[in-house]
């Protein structure tokens, strides 16, 4: 195997621990949004975002990270075997 091939998979590779990784912290998170309630400050003052639109932020970006998960898959054989360009 030549070096571009090895360093091709290792940066697949890599990209799929990193998504997996980022994906174990969802369920953290949908625990911490679930405890929130939502508080309205005067004006003035710091403010949260209320727990319904970080829900809906969260599940966006859900959405959007499968959606590239499942792309890097599709595309798993191209991105073993080809140098990556930037």
């Amino acid at each position: 195997m030549s070096g571009a091939n090895k360093r091709a998979e290792q940066r697949y590779a890599n990209l799929v621990n990193s998504i997996d990784m980022v994906t174990e912290q969802f369920e953290p998170l949908d625990k911490l949004i679930a405890r929130m309630r939502d508080n309205p400050a005067p004006p003035g003052s710091w403010r949260v975002t209320p727990p319904e639109d970080l829900m809906k932020l969260l599940d966006q970006v859900k959405r959007n990270l499968t959606a590239l998960k499942d792309k890097a898959v599709q595309y798993e054989t191209e991105l073993m075997t080809r140098e990556w360009k930037v």
